[in-house]
């Protein structure tokens, strides 16, 4: 081994561990009521456009009690899933606990 080819393969390595997708991290694509940013937003208008270069929003489907689960984008990066109260506003209101199904 040479001198380039060691630290090449720690680059290659660490790489591999960053770009890897978590086994159990995010829900499957399909789930209506939980959203996957940026392709599985089934809450979404597909009529209005939600996505900016500044950010943007993607949500599942509503629960019976009228909350869902949302995630926004600041910048490049996607923000923790919070559940909220659809009420039409552009700021909508975090649900209270219990929301969601019971897992808020």
């Amino acid at each position: 081994m040479n001198r380039v080819t060691v630290p090449l393969g720690i680059v290659v390595a660490a790489a591999a561990l960053i770009l890897a997708p978590a086994s159990g991290a995010s829900p499957s694509p399909g789930d209506p009521l939980v959203p996957n940013p940026p392709m599985w937003c089934p809450g979404n208008d597909p009529s209005v456009f939600v996505a900016s270069g500044y950010g943007g929003f993607c949500e599942g489907r509503s629960f019976p009690d009228g909350t869902r689960w949302n995630t926004y984008r600041a910048g490049w990066f996607w923000q923790p899933l919070r559940c909220i109260i659809v009420d039409g506003t552009p700021f909508p209101p975090i649900a209270p606990p219990g929301g969601c199904g019971g897992n808020w």
